[in-house]
């Protein structure tokens, strides 16, 4: 394996762990959302939920395709 694909796999690594940290960031917004709303007193952060859900899931697939590329760097 070259420097230049160890160059390429490590700034990957980079990306997965940096995307990781904000997935958890979402996470625990979402669940602090969650823990605020009040359908008695009509307080409710749908929209807020569902976006932030979309952004977990859009880094969930940034983290599998970061994944995907060090698989095909490695073995490709």
């Amino acid at each position: 394996m070259n420097d230049d694909i160890r160059d390429q796999i490590a700034e990957a690594e980079r990306e997965i762990a940096s995307f990781q940290a904000e997935m958890e960031a979402v996470s625990a917004e979402i669940k602090r959302l969650m823990a605020a709303e009040d359908p008695s007193a009509g307080v409710s952060h749908a929209g807020e939920i569902h976006a932030a859900r979309q952004e977990k899931l859009r880094l969930e697939f940034e983290i599998k395709f970061r994944k995907g590329r060090i698989s095909r760097l490695r073995f490709g």
